[in-house]
Formats: C-alpha cells, sequence, structure tokens
C-alpha cells in the first residue's frame, strides 16, 4: 500500500493507533535518557570496553525481556556453506545395462528411499514430490543423503509459466505436471528441505491473502495477475532466500521410454533405477503422478510412494488396481545426477530493488532458462525474456538476456538499454555493475531489501571524501581525493590506492594494490548523477569483471544544548583510531527537537514536540559544509513513541512503551515528499531494550538492561513484512551504553552513560555470528550537555 500523508498513515491514523497511551505521558527518547542514566562528573574512571562473546546459537523465542518473531532464515554463513559442500564427490555417469537375461522377481530398491516428511495434503503437487523422490534416492546411491524441496520446485515451475504466459498461474494452483519432472531436474537444482519447507494449502492461501500487494486477488487460489502472483511467489515466507542461494541437487542424465508397458518398468527396475509415472486416481478421479521403487512377481504388483499420505509407501497391482490405474503415455527415471553445487543462475529469481545512476525501479526475474527448449542456461546466442522491470514512474519494459561465468553475471537488456550484472558472490543478498546510455557506462546497484541514496544533482566534488564500499562481498573504506586510500574492513590493513585522471566527471577510475600477484586491481566506480552518495560499477580480478558499490560513510552528528547543530568525520572508523577531522557547526536551533534520528545517507528526521515529522537532507554533508534542503514535514503523532530510529532506504522503526514494533517506509525519503508505506506491526516485546538501533539490509540491534546485546535481522524490512531471524546474542557487558549506532560495514558505535563513545567491528553483522574485532575508546565528552547525538 503506498498513500500520501495525507490519507492518514502518519498522521491522525497513526495517534489513534497509539491513543490510548496518553500522549502527555510519553517523554522524549532524551528526556528518558537524562533521567535514567545520571552523567558520570569528569575526570570518572575510564570504562572498560564490554565483552564480546565468541559466536552463540540463536536464543529461542521468548516472552517477557526480549522481542519476538519468527524463525524463517537458518542463520549460516554463505561461503562456508559452499566450501562445505564442495567437498561432496560428484557421481560417475551410469548407463542403463542392455540385458536377455531373465527379470529377477522380485526387485526392491526401499533402501535408497527417504522418509515422506509431509503428504502433499491439499495440493495437487503429486509431481514435484514424486520428482524430488526419485533425485533423492538417486543421490543415495552414490551415499549422499538428501532430503529435498518440493516446495521449491513446485514454486520455479509455476514462476516459470507465469512469466511465460503472463499471468494466471501460481503455486496455488495445484497440477500442471507430470512425470517430466524428472526432466525438469535436469536443469533445475533444488534445496534442502530444511531450506524451504512444504507448506499445505490452508496456510500457503493464508499467506497469500495476507500479502497487501496481492489485494485479495488470489484468494480462493484464483489466477490473479502476473504481478499478485509475484508479490505471493517471491515472498520471504513461501521460498526463503536461503532456498534460491543453495539450491544445489539436480540431474544429470535421464532416461524416458513413451507408449511403455509393465515389463519396461520391470526391466528398468531392474537394472537399478527407480520409475516415474502418471496414473489416473479412480478413487479421487483425477491424474496423480507416482515413483515405482520395486515389484514382486509373486503378488503382481509394483512398491510405490503415494504423497497423497504418509508413511507413503503403498503397492500397486499390475493390473486391476482399485486405486490407480498406470498412464502409459511415458515413464522417466534418473540414470545420474550432478555434484552438489550451487546453481547460480537461480540465485537471481525474485524481486530486486533497482538503482541505475538514480533510475529506480522493480526488477522481477521469474526465469533463468527456458524449460522447454532443453537448452540449459542461455548464452549470448540464444537470449531469453527472463522478466519484467517495473520502474518508480510507471513504466514496464521486458528484461532479455543470458548468463555468463556459470549464471554469476546477467548480460541483458531492459528495454532497449544494455546492462551488465553481476552477483556478490559473498553476499548474493546485492548485485550490481553498470549500464550504458549514448555510450557512457553509468553505475547500477540492486539489493533484495531497499535501494539507497538520496539528494539530487551532481558535480564532480561530490565523490571527494570516504566511501564504504564492497566488491563482490569484500569490504572496505575508500578515499577518494588528492591521497587517495583504501582499508579493507576484514584486517584494516591499508591498501595502496592511485586513481587515473578522466574527462567524464562521474567516472573514478582506481586501482588498489591488494599485495602477492595483485598488485593492480583497477576499479571502474560510476558516481550516480540523480542522487548524491552512491556508486556503482565494476572490478576486474581474474580475467573477469565483478560488482562494487559505495556509499558515502555516515557521519557523526551531535545537539547540544546551545542549539548547534556539529558534523564530526571518523576518519579512524576503518581502523579503529581515535582520529577525526576537525569538526565544523553546520546548523543552529536544533536544540528544540523532541528527538533527532539520522535517516541514513545525509538524510535527518527531527520530531517537534507537538509530533510533526520534519525532513532535512545535508546536502554538505561529504565536507561539512553549510548546504542543506528542507526542512519539509512529512508527517504528525510521532509524539508517541518511546523510541524512533531508522533502517536503509526511508525504513523507520517506532517503538511503542507496550513493546509494539510498528514499521514505516518513507517512500519519499530521496527528496522529502509525503509518501509512505505503513504502519505496520513487526514485532512484540521491544520494550525490554534500553535502546535499539538499525544498520544496513535489516539488521538491528538491543541492548536489555542486563547488558546483553542482541541482534535481529528483519529480512520483510522492505515492504514491512514480520519475517525475522534472531534473537542472538551478540554480546555481553553493555549495560553502561545508552546510545548504539550502526553504520555500515559491520561498524558499530556505542556512547555510554559517562559520554564516551566507543566503536568496535561486528564481522557477524549480515549473519548474526559473534565475531568482532576488538573495540577502541575513540571518543570522550560525547555525554553531559549533548542533547542529541545521532549518524547518518
Amino acid at each position: 500500500m503506498t498513500t500520501t500523508a495525507g490519507d492518514g498513515i502518519v498522521g491522525d491514523a497513526q495517534v489513534a493507533l497509539a491513543a490510548d497511551e496518553g500522549a502527555a505521558e510519553h517523554r522524549s527518547m532524551l528526556d528518558a535518557q537524562r533521567t535514567t542514566f545520571p552523567v558520570r562528573p569528569s575526570g570518572g574512571d575510564a570504562l572498560e570496553a564490554p565483552h564480546i562473546t565468541p559466536a552463540l546459537s540463536p536464543f529461542p523465542s521468548a516472552t517477557g525481556d526480549a522481542a519476538t518473531a519468527p524463525l524463517v532464515e537458518p542463520l549460516e554463513t554463505f561461503v562456508p556453506r559452499l566450501d562445505r559442500v564442495a567437498r561432496v564427490p560428484g557421481p560417475e555417469p551410469q548407463e542403463l545395462p542392455v540385458s536377455r537375461a531373465p527379470l529377477p522377481r522380485l526387485v526392491s530398491h526401499l533402501q535408497f528411499q527417504t522418509q515422506f516428511q509431509t503428504s502433499q495434503g491439499s495440493r495437487g503437487s503429486c509431481w514435484a514430490f514424486a520428482g524430488v523422490a526419485a533425485l533423492e534416492a538417486a543421490y543415495a546411491r552414490i551415499n549422499v543423503a538428501a532430503h529435498l524441496s518440493e516446495q521449491y520446485l513446485f514454486h520455479i515451475s509455476k514462476a516459470h509459466e507465469n512469466h511465460r504466459a503472463g499471468g494466471g498461474i501460481n503455486s496455488l494452483i495445484g497440477f500442471q505436471g507430470s512425470a517430466d519432472a524428472v526432466h525438469h531436474l535436469k536443469y533445475w537444482a533444488v534445496p534442502s528441505r530444511d531450506l524451504v519447507p512444504y507448506i499445505d494449502q490452508p496456510d500457503l492461501q493464508a499467506l497469500a491473502n495476507a500479502i497487501p500487494r496481492t489485494r485479495g486477488g488470489l484468494a480462493n487460489a484464483a489466477g490473479g495477475t502476473r504481478e499478485q502472483a509475484d508479490w505471493f511467489e517471491y515472498d520471504l515466507r513461501n521460498i526463503p532466500l536461503m532456498g534460491r542461494w543453495f539450491a544445489q541437487y539436480r540431474v544429470k542424465e535421464f532416461g524416458k521410454k513413451a507408449n511403455f508397458t509393465n515389463d519396461d518398468i520391470r526391466s528398468t527396475l531392474a537394472a537399478g533405477f527407480d520409475v516415474v509415472v502418471d496414473a489416473f486416481d479412480k478413487i479421487n478421479n483425477g491424474g496423480h503422478v507416482l515413483l515405482i521403487y520395486g515389484y514382486d512377481d509373486s503378488a503382481q504388483a509394483f512398491t510405490i510412494k503415494n504423497s497423497q499420505g504418509l508413511p507413503g509407501f503403498e503397492t500397486l497391482r499390475y493390473v486391476n488396481d482399485p486405486h490407480f490405474t498406470i498412464q502409459t503415455q511415458s515413464m522417466f527415471w534418473v540414470i545420474s545426477v550432478e555434484p552438489v553445487e550451487t546453481q547460480w543462475a537461480a540465485m537471481w529469481v525474485g524481486r530486486w530493488e533497482t538503482d541505475h545512476d538514480g533510475w529506480r525501479g522493480r526488477l522481477v526475474i521469474r526465469r533463468f532458462l527456458d524449460i522447454r527448449t532443453n537448452v540449459g542456461i542461455p548464452g549470448p546466442n540464444n537470449r531469453i525474456s527472463l522478466g519484467t522491470w517495473y520502474a518508480e514512474d510507471g513504466r514496464q519494459l521486458d528484461v532479455v538476456g543470458h548468463f555468463v561465468d556459470g549464471g554469476r553475471g546477467l548480460m541483458c537488456n531492459i528495454g532497449d538499454q544494455p546492462f551488465e550484472l553481476y552477483l556478490h558472490t559473498r553476499d548474493p543478498y546485492r548485485a550490481g555493475g553498470r549500464t550504458f546510455w549514448n555510450n557512457t557506462p553509468f553505475g547500477v546497484v540492486m539489493s533484495r531489501g531497499t535501494a539507497t541514496g538520496a539528494g539530487t544533482g551532481f558535480d564532480r566534488s561530490e565523490t571527494i571524501g570516504l566511501w564504504d564500499t564492497v566488491h563482490d562481498g569484500w569490504r572496505g573504506q575508500l578515499r577518494i581525493g588528492a591521497s587517495p586510500s583504501y582499508v579493507q574492513a576484514a584486517d584494516a590493513v591499508a591498501r595502496r590506492t592511485w586513481i587515473d585522471p578522466g574527462p567524464t566527471a562521474h567516472r573514478v577510475d582506481a586501482h588498489i594494490d591488494f599485495g602477492g600477484s595483485n598488485r593492480d586491481q583497477p576499479f571502474q566506480l560510476l558516481a550516480h548523477t540523480r542522487e548524491d552518495g552512491l556508486l556503482g560499477g565494476v572490478t576486474s580480478w581474474g580475467g573477469k569483471d565483478w560488482p562494487v558499490e559505495g556509499r558515502m560513510s555516515q557521519n557523526l552528528y551531535t545537539v547540544q544544548q546551545d542549539g548547534l547543530l556539529r558534523w564530526y568525520r571518523h576518519t579512524g572508523r576503518s581502523n579503529l583510531t581515535f582520529q577525526w577531522d576537525e569538526p565544523k557547526v553546520v546548523g543552529s536551533g536544533w536544540s528544540a527537537f523532541r528527538a533527532l534520528f539520522g535517516g541514513g545517507d545525509g538524510v535527518i528526521y527531527a520530531i517537534q514536540p507537538d509530533g510533526v515529522l520534519l525532513w532535512y537532507y545535508h546536502d554538505g554533508r561529504n565536507q561539512g559544509t553549510f548546504n542543506w534542503q528542507g526542512a519539509k514535514q512529512i508527517g504528525t503523532g510521532w509524539q508517541v513513541f518511546r523510541q524512533v530510529f531508522a533502517g536503509d532506504g526511508g525504513v523507520i522503526y517506532g517503538l511503542r512503551s507496550d513493546g509494539i514494533l510498528l514499521w514505516y517506509r518513507h517512500l519519499g525519503r530521496r527528496d522529502g515528499s509525503t509518501v509512505w508505506q505503513g504502519p505496520f506491526q513487526v514485532g512484540t516485546g521491544w520494550n525490554s531494550f534500553v535502546t535499539v538501533g538499525a544498520g544496513p539490509d535489516g539488521c538491528l540491534y538491543g541492548i536489555l538492561r542486563d547488558g546483553r546485546l542482541l541482534w535481529y535481522r528483519h529480512w520483510g524490512h522492505d515492504e514491512g513484512y514480520p519475517i525475522w531471524t534472531g534473537r542472538t546474542q551478540v554480546g555481553i557487558g553493555w549495560q553502561d551504553f545508552d546510545s548504539i549506532w550502526a553504520v555500515g560495514n559491520g561498524y558499530v558505535y556505542g556512547r555510554t552513560i559517562y559520554g564516551d563513545l566507543w566503536l568496535w567491528r561486528h564481522h557477524g553483522f549480515l549473519t548474526g555470528e559473534g565475531t568482532w574485532s576488538q573495540g577502541a575508546k575513540v571518543g570522550v565528552g560525547w555525554g553531559g550537555n549533548m542533547v542529541a547525538v545521532f549518524a547518518t
């Protein structure tokens, strides 16, 4: 739902939502902090850094003293999982033997069959169950235990056909499949069942009905429009991202025989292969798909896996079976399977927010191959339509392209404009690259979450400063200017850096010496010209191109009792040292606000005592100059919240005193327009925290009263859905901290009640792993007469 402030989303409706609490009873966040945490007199003892615990398992959901949210994503880093599965040996190809010897009278492959964890329930998904059962058994034959996802196979097929047919097909609609699922599994890898568990029809329908953007179009398993199906199919409660990232199991070689007989089935079983067949269900008067894994001539029956109920192991008579009649058009069997490895092209499927040079939109990739062509992943000579791009201005453009480097790279045209896009292989939540217009390259950044960047206009001086960068998941801080430098975040080591002069104002050609055999890695950095503080581009390494993106590093701001707004740039952030540029006064009259918080990318939000919400943009943030846009009034009624804080891309959280966490998204964040989504309730129990802070990509931190630091990841932060990972304890000893700021690339600031400013790098900020760099005190005097401190 997208509305303006005039529709009441951030006006009277919000006030009514919390009216029972009484606005007069709410003190500002700053007043509460001053009341609760007395300031230590100057000259007191220095505070020891909080102890950082080792990596811990996620805590179970709890009530009372902790925020609760459903756990939907495994806490598992991406690269270590790939390393682990890479050690699984690949199978040797198997051929179907030809023999004139009499067939044995009894064959059983029961030892290779996995147990059904669930039946198909009330969904027409039998073909997915039969195909997956055949694939699991084929892996079992080479001693690879696989429990695979029927939910994912059913989804990827429906998404493919939704694109091809132009709507009316989605995972709520059963059937539309057959024994040829074995064929499909040669091209579509599937993930483990624990990553994408099966959802029966009632719960799946309830999910579709609960998604606002389906607008009821999928009620009662209706077809709906293609776009309504998209919002449902690519919801992370249907298919979690881990399922796309770890689709690793597929058929290498399969067999097929048309117009077959029972003897053909017996011969194939005797040769060592299970058979998938179509059948007519006499009891339910419809089609069905079964796996046959053995036969017994004495009983004149096949042994089958039937997904209609549990445990699913049954018999089927050769003739005149009371339940099923085998349809003899085509039977399929798996001969061999591929090594267990990720299918990179599958990672592109789903919904992305895109930003190319400030032009924003939503990219929906519905398929990565054409299952009907038997070609596999498309190359430059057989490009296909992959999806649709939806521009902010309402345009819809076809996306036609092909893949390179095993699917890691996507070369496509959106409309008639060419794009070179690459996954960040160490963080496939993001992608990026470049596009060309009038033969000039422009930067592209993509996220499964939210687009970022703010402001308008561009001049070359806006590239000068500190940038948080990520190239293929490798993070660091780049200084662009007269003395360029690069510090890698993982080890805080500075690398020699130089920049080539060039005539294109928005293009920065940088080079970084990473040592060893990589003494000159080139980076083509393309600053966005329609907004500030964001860049895309590519870097080259090992003869291949890789994505790069950068955001201007966040600065810290303070407001003292004199009302002056001061700007601070921490030049020692990347190596956790006490190094700062001289503070600069960039505003006055800021002490009158009830609360101030940073919105990222130079955006500042201010709440007046009467609850009016104002938007500012600090256009001079890269050098600390007095250059502003705003103030603009964008909402009312915000005095009802105990704490208000911002995540990425316009996401704002309001924490009520009763512990309810509300989500908003300020879609007008870039220019201060009054366009909003929300509010949606995304959590309860959050009043147990002393303070909460949000960082990029949906990461949140909260300090409990006993000093424990908890981490969450809000996977639904782009649309306000209650999809979370957490709660995970990532530290202890934080009880003397009253504020926390996560400023990007894992850097976390904390302010003590004594006014000391500390800094850490949380290496596990995307996963919740408890790995940190040792903290350092990087400032003193940040309490006392400080009315507000925030980062943006």
